[in-house]
């Protein structure tokens, strides 16, 4: 068999696996744009009904805690007079999946926290569910406005909980989710020092940073003109202005 013949079939499988990943962002795309649609909805739904978004002030590193305490007390909470249900619709953590690129490596954060701090609640303006609410161990208290919660708009929380609700409709069918936050240290422009040997001492301005290699393409001034290099993260450090 000639060599033309055996090389087909391996390039139509490439085109194959190409077209397959293209047809998951694709799916990915869909279902998360269908999930915020529904959300949007819902909150116009909900609204109608007296619901509306508040945002509660905890401690950092306290957001989860306080959302299954509030959910919890929710459902345990017996009186006669009084069912926090009735009030309480939702309580949400915005969480975001995050690639962190840094002279270390790469590292996967799933699930962080996109508002430390806060804590979102669908709930009615009422008095005793504000105070069921504030009584809820590790709730500091809501954002407020002349002593009074203020609810937030719909363009607020749709900021706040699109790529969150996004992020849940497409893990919940096992895809990957398009939203994921890529954070590095390096930025085009930053004046850095070069840490290793030949160049070690001499000052360069990053020009484009790749995070997936874990390179910036750095220009220096050496013999008399400007040089542009591929340089690792672990070989620069950023130049810290006074």
């Amino acid at each position: 068999m000639d060599e033309e013949a055996t090389q087909a079939p391996v390039n139509a499988k490439l085109t194959s696996v190409g077209e397959m990943d293209s047809s998951l962002e694709d799916e990915a795309k869909r279902i998360g744009d269908e999930a915020v649609e529904l959300f949007s909805e819902d909150f116009d739904t909900n609204k109608e009904q007296g619901f509306e978004w508040y945002a509660l002030n905890t401690y950092s590193g306290y957001e989860k805690r306080v959302k299954r305490n509030i959910e919890c007390r929710t459902r345990n909470y017996d009186e006669a007079d009084f069912h926090p249900s009735e009030y309480i619709l939702d309580v949400e953590v915005p969480l975001e999946d995050v690639e962190q690129h840094t002279e270390k490596g790469k590292r996967n954060i799933e699930g962080r926290v996109r508002i430390p701090g806060y804590v979102l609640i669908n709930m009615k303006e009422d008095k005793r569910a504000i105070n069921f609410v504030q009584e809820t161990e590790g709730v500091t208290s809501f954002v407020e406005m002349n002593h009074k919660p203020v609810a937030l708009s719909k363009k607020e929380v749709m900021n706040m909980m699109t790529s969150f609700i996004r992020r849940n409709a497409v893990k919940e069918a096992n895809l990957k989710s398009p939203d994921k936050i890529v954070e590095v240290k390096y930025k085009v422009g930053e004046n850095v020092n070069i840490i290793t040997d030949p160049f070690a001492g001499l000052h360069g301005i990053i020009s484009e940073v790749l995070p997936e290699a874990q390179k910036l393409k750095v220009t220096i001034s050496a013999f008399g003109r400007d040089t542009p290099m591929d340089l690792g993260f672990n070989q620069v450090e950023k130049i810290e202005e006074a």
